[in-house]
């Protein structure tokens, strides 16, 4: 009689760091989503026409480059974490993408009281 061992369930994350890790992947996808954007539109914003092939100003190229810098370190994370097995990949993953979610949600907050400061009264 073979005895079939089942697979040992590894350790699970604690709920504040699944839900930090959730809230970090939507908020990082949103932020490269609108990054995106605002590189799309900034030629028209700045009448900065160039080729019809896609947009030639420096800061529109900037706002594409750190989306996939966004993109890239959310893939590093997703990396790090897979290899939770091989010791302080984990707490580095857990701690980069707390980092991230801190500095994406102190610039929109920034952003949001920029706007409110100089728009509003």
């Amino acid at each position: 009689m073979a005895v079939t061992r089942s697979p040992r369930p590894g350790a699970g994350l604690p709920v504040g760091w699944a839900v930090t890790l959730a809230f970090d992947v939507l908020t990082t996808a949103v932020a490269s989503l609108v990054l995106c954007a605002v590189g799309l539109l900034l030629p028209e914003i700045t009448e900065d026409q160039g080729p019809a092939t896609g947009p030639t100003s420096p800061t529109a190229l900037a706002a594409f480059a750190t989306a996939l810098a966004l993109i890239a370190s959310l893939a590093g994370t997703a990396t790090l974490l897979s290899r939770a097995g091989a010791g302080r990949a984990r707490p580095l993953a857990l701690w980069l993408a707390a980092g991230r979610l801190a500095l994406l949600v102190t610039a929109a907050v920034t952003f949001v009281a920029y706007g409110i400061l100089t728009v509003g009264p």
